[in-house]
């Protein structure tokens, strides 16, 4: 899924990303995401910064 909310890549700044819902919507519209980054591959949490190997949620895998 293609979301334009602003983010970068937290680990070469690229714009380029695949963004995954994560979980249920709050009542005030916000929900968690994943983010792929398209260039370096690099999966991340949207909200906390942190960097997955491997995410269940997504069903990414780092080659």
């Amino acid at each position: 899924m293609k979301i334009e909310c602003g983010c970068h890549c937290i680990k070469c700044n690229s714009t380029n990303l695949e963004s995954n819902k994560i979980g249920t919507t709050e009542k005030d519209g916000y929900f968690d995401m994943h983010h792929t980054c398209q260039k370096c591959n690099t999966h991340f949490d949207h909200l906390d910064g942190e960097i997955f190997s491997n995410c269940s949620k997504c069903n990414y895998t780092s080659n």
